[in-house]
C-alpha cells in the first residue's frame, strides 16, 4: 500500500509539474505578444511590418512583369531590349529587384537612384548626377529628385478631375462615369453602350468597349484584377505611380481613333506639341511634333516600330489650339516639366492624363543633338518647392 501510495504521488507531482510548465509556455507566448504589442505602440513598428508585407506582396509581381513592360517599350533606334535580355539572363535581374525592393524599405534616395540608374542601363545610357545635359539626363533627375508624392495626385487618373477643378476652375477631364474597388462591383446594366474601363494607377491599362454586348466580361474582369495586383510604379521605377490608391473607373467613350495632343512643357512653359493617332493597322502610331504655330517640328522621338515620325500625314491645326496651349500652360505651372495629353471632340477640349516620366524615359531622340537640344529647354535648378 505505501509502495502504491509513493508511486501514485510521483505521478501526480509529474502531473502538476506537467501543467505548471504549459501555464508557463503559455504565460511567456502572453507575455511576448504583450510586448510585441507594446512596441508596435511605441515606436510604431506598424508601419514597418505593412512595408515587409508589402515587399513580398509585389516581388513576385515586379519580377515577372518588368520584363514584359520593357519589352513592349523597346526602341530599335538604338538598342534591343531583347538582346538586354539575353546578356543579362533573367536570375541576374530578379537578384536586381530583390536589391531595388529591399532599398525601397531602407533608403529611400538611394532606391531611386539606383532605379533610374537600372533604366538607362537598359538602353544603353549611364546616368550621372554630375554630367545632366540630354533630355534624358534631366527627366531622369527630376524623378530622383522631385517629390513624387505630390505628383501622385495629379499620376492618378481620378485625383486630376480635381486638380482640373483647382487649376482651371472647372473639370475638363474625360467624363468617370463609375469608380470601383475592384472588379466584382462592375454591373454593365449601369453603364451605356459604349464605355472605357481603365485602371487608375499606371498606363496601358486600359479597356475600350464600342459595343457592350460584345464585350467579354470574364476576361476583361480578370484583365482588371491583373493590373489592380500590380504596382506600376515598383514595376517601372516610376516614382509617382508608387502609393497610388488602386482603383478601376468606367469612362466615356469619346470616339474612335481620337487623335491625341501632347503638349510638352518646359519650367512650366508649352514648347511644342506631339501628335499621335493609330494608323490603318491599329498598331502603328503616327508620332508628329508641331510646333506651337502648327508649323511642322524636325523632332523624331523613337519607342521602336510602332511610333513613326510621317511628315507626308498633315493634321489639321485644332480649332481651339489657342485654348489647349493655355490650359497646358495653366495645369503646368508647378512643375519642371509635364507632359499635358489633351483631347478635342465637338470644339470641345478634354484632358486625357499629366505625364511626368513619357515612355519611362526609355524613348531615344533621332540623334545625340536633339537630345542635347531638348535638355537645353528645361532648367532643373527652377526645383518644384512641392
Amino acid at each position: 500500500m505505501e509502495l502504491y501510495n509513493l508511486k501514485y504521488n510521483t505521478e501526480n507531482i509529474k502531473y502538476k509539474n506537467y501543467n505548471l510548465l504549459k501555464i508557463l509556455i503559455i504565460l511567456s507566448l502572453l507575455l511576448f505578444i504583450i510586448i510585441i504589442i507594446l512596441l508596435l505602440i511605441i515606436f510604431n513598428f506598424n508601419s514597418i511590418i505593412n512595408k515587409f508585407i508589402f515587399y513580398y506582396k509585389d516581388l513576385k509581381n515586379f519580377m515577372e512583369n518588368n520584363l514584359k513592360i520593357l519589352n513592349n517599350n523597346k526602341s530599335d533606334m538604338n538598342f534591343d531590349i531583347n538582346d538586354y535580355i539575353l546578356k543579362t539572363r533573367y536570375n541576374k535581374d530578379i537578384n536586381f529587384y530583390k536589391e531595388i525592393l529591399k532599398l525601397y524599405i531602407e533608403n529611400k534616395t538611394e532606391f531611386k537612384i539606383r532605379g533610374r540608374q537600372h533604366i538607362m542601363e537598359i538602353c544603353g545610357r549611364i546616368y550621372n548626377d554630375s554630367n545632366i545635359s540630354t533630355i534624358q539626363d534631366k527627366l531622369n533627375w527630376i524623378l530622383i529628385h522631385d517629390n513624387p508624392e505630390y505628383k501622385s495626385k495629379m499620376t492618378d487618373k481620378i485625383l486630376l478631375h480635381e486638380y482640373s477643378k483647382k487649376i482651371l476652375g472647372k473639370d475638363i477631364c474625360v467624363p468617370i462615369l463609375k469608380v470601383y474597388n475592384s472588379s466584382k462591383e462592375i454591373n454593365l446594366d449601369e453603364l451605356p453602350e459604349k464605355f472605357v474601363l481603365k485602371c487608375n494607377h499606371g498606363c496601358g491599362m486600359n479597356i475600350l468597349c464600342n459595343n457592350k454586348s460584345n464585350l467579354d466580361l470574364m476576361n476583361a474582369k480578370n484583365k482588371l484584377d491583373e493590373w489592380l495586383n500590380i504596382n506600376y510604379g515598383l514595376k517601372t521605377l516610376e516614382y509617382q505611380y508608387i502609393n497610388i490608391q488602386r482603383k478601376i473607373f468606367a469612362e466615356k467613350y469619346l470616339v474612335d481613333n481620337i487623335i491625341d495632343y501632347k503638349v510638352y512643357c518646359f519650367n512650366g512653359e508649352p514648347k511644342f506639341i506631339r501628335v499621335q493617332q493609330n494608323l490603318p493597322d491599329n498598331i502603328t502610331k503616327v508620332n508628329n511634333y508641331y510646333n506651337l504655330d502648327w508649323t511642322l517640328n524636325e523632332i523624331e522621338t523613337g519607342l521602336g516600330s510602332r511610333y513613326v515620325r510621317r511628315p507626308d500625314i498633315i493634321f489639321e491645326k485644332p480649332k481651339n489650339l489657342d485654348l489647349m496651349i493655355e490650359y497646358a500652360k495653366k495645369l503646368s505651372a508647378e512643375f519642371i516639366f509635364v507632359r499635358v495629353d489633351l483631347y478635342e471632340l465637338n470644339e470641345t477640349i478634354y484632358l486625357g492624363e499629366m505625364t511626368f516620366s513619357p515612355s519611362n524615359i526609355l524613348f531615344n531622340c533621332k540623334d545625340m543633338n536633339q537630345s542635347l537640344y531638348l535638355g537645353s529647354l528645361l532648367d532643373i535648378s527652377k526645383k518644384n518647392n512641392n
